[in-house]
């Protein structure tokens, strides 16, 4: 009984973390006291988990007091998804110099997709920035949907998700980027985790079949590292 009731307790704490690291995955900083209201929890029992986060570099405080993401995030992201030959920002460089778009990789996170590298093309004024841990929801564009079309088909789901697992890439314009297309590939990992590579383009200045070649490619680098890799 004590056995199991130290689970729970052990479970509850590190899922009031989790929500914490969440909540800061939106580039927001945040007080203790505000994260706290936001998760209805007593302010020591957050100070206790930020403690703890800051202790293993999950989070940082600023001079302000306030909280914010840290580094140890980062570096657990890149172990999590990185084998010796598995250099995903090097992939997202090439595609973006090949097709003058912003390339991006992202993994889900429940109901959220969440950018975990991105690289502008050097030559492309016009691209896209967008930063990484950037969070929208699966449903809402090309790079979500595309993760979404790597699971078993669901009822109501969208059109363009049923359409990837016959053509092998979602597009979508105006979403998640109001006045962006978005062309994504569906990914699995080496490890049989799912995830997308994507371009990032504004409205029209492509058409998506120019695209598809330099993403196809990404992506066999990405799945098939040993096969496409050159030493």
């Amino acid at each position: 009984m004590t056995e199991a009731k130290n689970r729970a307790v052990r479970s509850q704490t590190l899922e009031r973390g989790l929500d914490a690291l969440q909540m800061l995955a939106d580039g927001q900083r945040r007080t203790s006291q505000q994260l706290a209201d936001a998760l209805g929890l007593h302010r020591s029992v957050v100070y206790r988990i930020l403690r703890t986060l800051e202790d293993y570099t999950f989070v940082t405080r600023a001079a302000d007091g306030r909280y914010t993401l840290g580094t140890g995030i980062a570096a657990l992201a890149e172990a999590g998804v990185s084998n010796s030959e598995l250099r995903i920002e090097e992939v997202l460089d090439e595609l973006a110099e090949a097709t003058s778009a912003t390339a991006i990789f992202s993994v889900p996170q429940k109901d959220h997709a969440v950018v975990l590298a991105s690289i502008r093309p050097s030559h492309r004024s016009a691209a896209v920035a967008i930063r990484r841990s950037t969070r929208f929801l699966l449903t809402d564009g090309a790079p979500g949907m595309a993760i979404l079309a790597r699971g078993e088909a669901r009822e109501y789901e969208a059109d363009e998700i049923a359409l990837a697992r016959s053509i092998g890439h979602v597009h979508t314009k105006g979403s998640p980027f109001p006045g962006f297309e978005a062309v994504a590939k569906p990914l699995e990992l080496p490890d049989g985790q799912p995830a997308s590579i994507a371009v990032i383009f504004p409205n029209g200045a492509h058409e998506v079949r120019e695209v598809i070649p330099a993403l196809q490619h990404a992506a066999l680098r990405v799945e098939r590292p040993a096969d496409v890799w050159s030493h």
